[in-house]
């Protein structure tokens, strides 16, 4: 689960042996595959990756992940798109179950969402414009990240 950040990719990933995690413990997924955390806080927080870039095309994690995988009338980049949204995620929270602190997002809620299925150009028009607005809050932030050090770099040489 530490390995999945708040922002929908995995932050970071560690090869083992396959005899070292087919036996319990873990949740099977595959290559483009979404996992989404299904138990409280994580869910809330928007704790879901597509799976990307797996050693052989497979990946296992937390049991505390849904999985979910795209036929070929959606795809994928789209599903985590609809699905990460804070109203989805408001929803799935009214329907966990379990104790608390340990509450969870039954699979049922995902089987029973009716979700938007539009033409594949129409999903890929969407995905493109969400791209363009991430790959522009990446350079935003890489220069508010130089910023900051150029500024403490100014400070450090005349305030010292």
């Amino acid at each position: 689960m530490a390995s999945v950040s708040n922002y929908g990719y995995i932050e970071r990933m560690e090869d083992k042996q396959y005899s070292n995690v087919k036996r319990g413990g873990y949740t099977y997924f595959a290559e483009n595959d979404i996992i989404i955390a299904k138990i409280t806080p994580c869910m809330e927080n928007g704790k879901c990756a597509i799976a990307t870039g797996l050693t052989n095309g497979i990946g296992f994690g937390s049991t505390e992940f849904h999985v979910l995988r795209c036929k070929e009338q959606i795809i994928n980049k789209y599903l985590f798109g609809y699905l990460n949204r804070s109203a989805i995620r408001e929803e799935a929270a009214k329907r966990m179950t379990g104790a608390s602190g340990h509450r969870r997002v039954p699979i049922e809620f995902y089987e029973d969402l009716e979700i938007p299925v539009l033409p594949m150009a129409e999903q890929q028009q969407i995905i493109s414009q969400v791209e363009q607005y991430e790959a522009a809050i990446r350079q935003a932030q890489a220069i508010m990240d130089g910023c900051a050090a150029r500024k403490k770099e100014i400070l450090d040489k005349y305030l010292n």
